[in-house]
């Protein structure tokens, strides 16, 4: 069973004992691309690289540390928050304590470091611009936004991340970096007793301070249907990006809908990425979107979707479209068409079955609690609302989906 408890600091813990001989230590700060403002757009990313460089009063480099016990690490950054990572044989899971407790407050912020991982962070933006599906993605938030903070993803812009100073990003780091704003969870071969112990032992003393990240859930733009057509680069394959804005996990409803439209429309989808990245998905051939490529109308479909705080987009990128007029309209009736009984009944099988796989590891486990207390409160909640996705109905399906029609972006890129 899971539990919850915090720190006298405001650190929230949550730990689920398994019977593995591996434990996965997750950290998740409520800071991401949505607490950015102009000037660091893109820094958040910047700092969770810093937190890799040198951190004073570890005896060795973080990577030095964790491989030399036989375990793993990593750390990422989304719209809503930065996350922290160690999966270590459970008889060394403490080191994890260690590293994450001394992450959240003695970052150094080398200056000749700080240089380094700026040019590493433009080298990945400049990665990311290479990528067709980035620009194209990239262009639909511009379009979905006009300030809002998802408008620049999490990539933010170049321009600021030229300019920021080590100085400036600091000051972010020490705001946002302190107990009240983070989430502690162990996962696997620690007891709860034991992982309370150890929570107590090394974040313990940290002084509560700083501010929290939790902002009101806001929207602007896209009250309509936009179209815009883009020049492809030379070599470049053609493609059409549809996208349309869904609920965030503010509205649990809403997302409990977005759930079930997701696997009725794109047919499967994984709700934890375990240690890799997100990356777009191929549709099944089960799914309706793969209709498109039966019906000529493209080589390959692929969908991509992930559970933010505030709406976001929910995107389809056709390749070698051969009629964007059509194809835009037939991805239209695909999503209007009302599901038949077996069509549910497959959706609601697939959404539990991946539920299943999302949680069989105690690092995806962790990443579902984590993700649950910082949208909703609560660490198992997030597991609930998948499952009474299973519970909506055809008449919440039409509904919902016509609604999504109205506010849409089209980019045909040729």
């Amino acid at each position: 069973m899971v539990s919850l408890s915090r720190l006298s600091n405001g650190l929230t813990v949550i730990v689920h004992h398994m019977p593995i001989d591996v434990a996965a230590i997750y950290v998740f700060y409520n800071v991401g691309a949505k607490n950015e403002y102009p000037g660091i757009f893109g820094g958040s990313h910047l700092v969770e690289h810093m937190l890799f460089r040198k951190i004073e009063g570890l005896r060795g480099s973080v990577d030095e540390l964790v491989e030399g016990v036989g375990g793993y690490f990593n750390g990422f950054t989304n719209y809503d928050y930065t996350v922290y990572v160690e999966v270590l044989p459970a008889e060394y899971a403490e080191l994890g304590f260690e590293i994450e407790s001394k992450r959240m407050t003695n970052a150094v912020f080398d200056p000749s470091e700080f240089e380094l991982e700026r040019k590493i962070v433009l080298s990945e933006f400049d990665m990311n611009e290479n990528d067709p599906d980035f620009r194209l993605v990239y262009r639909a938030s511009m379009i979905a936004w006009d300030v809002h903070p998802y408008r620049y993803a999490v990539a933010g812009l170049r321009s600021d991340l030229n300019r920021v100073s080590r100085d400036e990003l600091f000051r972010y780091y020490r705001r946002y970096y302190n107990p009240g704003n983070a989430v502690l969870v162990v996962v696997g071969g620690l007891g709860e007793d034991k992982a309370v112990e150890l929570a107590n032992k090394y974040f313990g003393s940290i002084e509560p301070g700083g501010e929290s990240g939790v902002i009101k859930p806001w929207d602007d733009g896209l009250q309509g249907r936009v179209r815009v057509e883009l020049k492809a680069l030379s070599g470049e394959t053609p493609r059409l990006l549809i996208a349309f804005k869904v609920p965030g996990a503010h509205d649990i409803d809403g997302l409990r809908k977005t759930i079930l439209a997701d696997f009725i429309i794109s047919g499967d989808r994984a709700f934890t990425y375990g240690l890799t990245s997100r990356e777009p998905m191929v549709v099944p051939r089960s799914s309706r979107l793969y209709r498109l490529v039966e019906e000529g109308l493209g080589d390959a479909v692929y969908s991509y979707y992930e559970v933010t705080y505030m709406n976001n987009l929910y995107s389809i990128i056709i390749y070698n479209v051969k009629d964007p007029d059509r194809a835009i309209m037939r991805v239209e009736e695909l999503i209007a068409e009302r599901p038949s009984e077996d069509e549910l009944g497959f959706a609601r099988e697939r959404i539990m079955a991946r539920l299943v796989f999302s949680t069989d590891s105690p690092s995806k486990l962790a990443q579902i609690y984590g993700l649950s207390q910082l949208f909703m409160g609560d660490p198992g909640r997030l597991i609930s609302v998948i499952e009474d996705a299973t519970k909506s109905d055809t008449s919440e399906y039409i509904d919902f989906v016509n609604n999504l029609l109205n506010r849409s972006i089209s980019i045909l890129y040729r």
